[in-house]
C-alpha cells in the first residue's frame, strides 16, 4: 500500500526505543495471551482491539493487513487476541470481562514500554470499538479511538449474534448445535453464557462523559446505533469524523470471501498519521524505567508450550509450534488451513487438536499460508493461494521449520483445500511419514476447472444436481435450452461431465483429458504407497467432498484396495466444517485414533 500523503516523517526520534526497521511485526506473549508488536517512530502509537468470534475470523487478514499500513507509515501499533480466544490461553470458568479489560491494560503498557509513547490512539472493530471507547479514559493519555462498525448497545447484539449464528447455520446446511447451550456460537465459536452476560450490559449511549478528543467513526450504511453514537459523542464534546465502512458486508459474510478494504484501510491510516505527529513530551515512564527487550515469546498452558513463529522466505509466513510441556515425540504434526480460515481453524478446532496432541506428546505446527491469516502474500505468487502450487510449497516450508526444531517423520493434516495441499505436499516432500485428509474434495486439479468457481460453489452437491437433470426430462429441456441453470448450474454440470468423464477413463483410453486426470492420481498414491507413507481418508457423513473419492475410487470404494497404506472412514453428524461441539470433538478424537507418533 502506498504511504499515506500525511504520513509523518519517517526519520528517527531522538531517544525513540522502537525503530523504523520491517513492517512484519514481531510476536510477543504476556498475559496468558500472544500478539504482534509493530515498528515505529511517531509521537503516538495504536493499541488495535480486534472483534471476538466469527467476525474476528473474517477480519484477521485485514487487522494484519491495516497493523502492517500503519507501521509501514511510522507507527507502532500492536494487536492481539483476548484470553479464551483466538491463539490465547482457555479460561475455564470467565466471570465476566474482567480479564479481557485486564489484557487490555496490559498490552496498552507493552505497547508503550516497547514504544516509548505516552499517547496511544485506539483502533476497535466491533465489539473491540465499545471496548476503546468504554476504556479510553483508564488508558489516558488517548489521542483519538478508531471505531471500526461498533456493538452500540449488548442487548441488541445478542440478539443479532443468534441470528447470525441461524443464518450460517442455514448456508452450511446445518441446524442450531443441540450441545450449545447460548444459541450465539456462531459458525462454532462459541462464548462463555458468564461472558455474553457481561456484553449484554455493555453499552455506548450511557457514557456519561466524552471517552476522547477525536474520533474516527466507521459506519455501516442505514445503521440506526452508529448514527445515534455519533450524535452521542459530539453531544459529549468530541470531534467526530463519520465515514461509510465500505466493504464491511462482503468483509464479514465468510472467511474465504473476505479480503481486505484497501480504501479503508487507507482512510485510517491517513486519519490516525495526522494525530500521531503532534509533539511528543518525551519518553513514557515505562520506557524510560525499563527499557524494552525483545524476548522469544512463548505460552504456557495446562501441558504444553506455544510459540509463535516467523518463517519461509523474509519470514513472511507465521504459525504456532505447540509442544508438549514434557518430552516430545520425535515426529510432529503441520496442519494446512482450510480454506481462508486462518491457523485457528473453523469453530477454532485447530487450536484444541493441537493442544490434545501435546497432551499425548505430540507436537504440531498450526501456520497460514501465503496471503491468509497472520502470514503475508508473496508479492510474486498468484492472486488465489487456494489450490495454487505456491500453497503446496509453503507445507514444505513449515516442514523444514520442524526440521530445524528436531523434529523428523512429519504428519500432514489437512481438511477441505489443506487436504489437497497436504496431499501434494506429501507426494512433492520425501520426508512426510503419514498424511490424514479430512473431506477433501480434490485429489488432483483440473486445469480447465475455474478455482473461483470451486470456492464459490464448493458446497454444492453435484449429486443433487444431476438428481435434478434426471427429472421430469432435465437433460432434455438443459440440451435444448429451456432449462435455466445459471452460474452455479453451469459450474455443476461442468463437475458432473467431468465426473462421469473420469469414471469412464478405463473404457475411454488414457489419452483422454480426464484419463489422464485418473492416472495422475493414481499415480500419486502409487508414489505414497511405494514410500509406505500411512494415509488415512476421513469424511464426515455424506459430505460433498465423497463424491471425488468415489469418482477415482469407485461407487463403493473398492479402489482403496490396491493401496494397503490407505484407511478410509466416516465421522457420523457432522458437517464439512465440524461446525458443532460434538462433531468437533468426534473429530478430534479421531485423529488422535489415527495418528502414529
Amino acid at each position: 500500500m502506498a504511504q499515506p500523503q500525511d504520513a509523518p516523517d519517517l526519520a528517527a526520534a531522538p531517544g525513540r526505543p522502537m525503530a523504523m526497521a520491517s513492517n512484519q511485526g514481531t510476536p510477543v506473549a504476556f498475559s496468558g495471551t500472544v500478539g504482534m508488536l509493530y515498528p515505529g517512530n511517531a509521537s503516538a502509537a495504536v493499541l488495535m482491539l480486534g472483534p471476538v468470534g466469527y467476525e474476528e475470523l473474517c477480519l484477521r487478514s485485514t487487522w494484519r493487513t491495516l497493523a502492517e499500513a500503519l507501521s509501514l507509515a511510522g507507527i507502532a501499533c500492536l494487536r492481539f487476541d483476548y484470553p479464551g480466544l483466538g491463539d490465547a490461553l482457555d479460561v475455564a470458568e470467565p466471570t465476566g470481562l474482567d480479564d479481557w479489560t485486564e489484557t487490555v491494560r496490559a498490552a496498552a503498557d507493552l505497547l508503550r514500554q516497547a514504544s516509548g509513547c505516552s499517547r496511544l490512539i485506539l483502533v476497535g472493530q466491533g465489539l473491540g470499538g465499545t471496548l476503546a471507547l468504554r476504556l479510553a479514559d483508564c488508558l489516558a493519555p488517548v489521542s483519538g479511538c478508531v471505531v471500526m462498525a461498533p456493538v452500540v448497545n449488548g442487548k441488541r447484539y445478542l440478539r443479532e449474534l443468534s441470528v447470525w449464528t441461524r443464518l450460517v447455520a442455514d448456508r452450511i446446511g446445518i441446524g442450531m448445535d443441540p450441545d450449545d447451550d447460548t444459541g450465539c456460537a456462531v459458525a462454532g465459536l462459541r462464548l462463555p453464557p458468564a461472558r455474553l452476560a457481561a456484553i449484554g450490559k455493555l453499552g455506548l449511549l450511557d457514557l456519561d462523559s466524552r471517552p476522547c478528543g477525536e474520533a474516527l467513526l466507521l459506519s455501516r450504511p442505514g445503521h440506526a446505533g452508529d448514527e445515534a453514537l455519533a450524535a452521542h459523542l459530539s453531544e459529549h464534546g468530541a470531534a467526530v469524523t463519520s465515514l461509510p465502512y465500505e466493504g464491511y458486508e462482503l468483509l464479514t459474510t465468510d472467511p474465504t470471501a473476505a479480503r481486505p478494504p484497501l480504501p479503508t484501510i487507507a482512510a485510517i491510516v491517513d486519519w490516525v498519521a495526522l494525530r500521531a505527529r503532534e509533539p511528543e513530551q518525551g519518553i513514557h515512564a515505562l520506557a524510560a524505567a525499563r527499557p524494552y527487550e525483545a524476548q522469544p515469546a512463548k505460552l504456557f498452558g495446562p501441558g504444553f508450550v506455544e510459540s509463535p513463529v516467523r518463517f519461509g522466505p523474509g519470514g513472511r509466513l507465521f504459525g504456532i509450534v505447540c509442544e508438549p510441556a514434557k518430552r516430545p515425540s520425535r515426529s510432529a504434526i503441520v496442519f494446512v488451513n482450510a480454506g481462508r480460515d486462518y491457523h485457528i481453524g473453523w469453530a477454532r478446532v485447530t487450536v484444541a487438536q493441537a493442544r490434545a496432541f501435546a497432551a499425548q506428546g505430540i507436537a504440531s505446527l498450526r501456520f497460514d499460508t501465503s496471503g491468509i491469516g497472520d502470514s503475508q502474500a508473496d508479492a510474486n505468487g498468484p492472486e488465489e493461494v487456494l489450490y495454487s502450487d505456491e500453497q503446496i510449497a509453503d507445507v514444505s516450508l513449515a516442514l523444514d521449520l520442524m526440521e530445524t526444531r528436531g523434529y523428523q517423520d512429519p504428519i500432514l493434516i489437512g481438511r477441505c483445500s489443506g487436504a489437497y495441499a497436504a496431499f501434494n505436499a506429501a507426494v512433492a516432500d520425501q520426508r512426510v511419514r503419514q498424511l490424514v485428509m479430512v473431506n477433501n474434495e480434490r485429489f488432483v486439479w483440473d486445469p480447465d476447472e475455474s478455482v473461483e468457481d470451486a470456492i464459490r460453489y464448493a458446497h454444492r452437491s453435484v449429486g443433487d444436481f444431476g438428481a435434478t437433470l434426471k427429472r421430469k426430462g432435465g437433460l432434455r429441456r438443459l440440451l435444448t435450452g429451456q432449462l435455466r441453470i445459471g452460474p452455479a448450474g453451469r459450474y455443476l454440470l461442468f463437475r458432473l461431465m467431468k465426473q462421469m468423464s473420469i469414471r469412464l477413463a478405463p473404457w475411454l483410453g488414457r489419452l483422454t483429458k480426464h484419463g489422464r486426470l485418473r492416472r495422475e492420481c493414481h499415480r500419486r498414491f502409487g508414489n505414497l504407497a511405494a514410500r509406505k507413507v500411512d494415509v488415512a481418508l476421513i469424511y464426515a457423513e455424506g459430505d460433498v467432498g465423497m463424491a471425488e473419492f468415489h469418482t477415482y475410487f469407485g461407487k463403493t470404494g473398492d479402489g482403496i484396495a490396491a493401496y494397503p497404506n490407505l484407511s478410509f472412514s466416516t465421522i457420523p453428524r457432522a458437517d464439512h466444517n465440524f461446525t458443532h461441539l460434538g462433531a468437533a470433538l468426534r473429530l478430534r478424537d479421531r485423529l488422535l485414533e489415527t495418528v502414529k507418533s
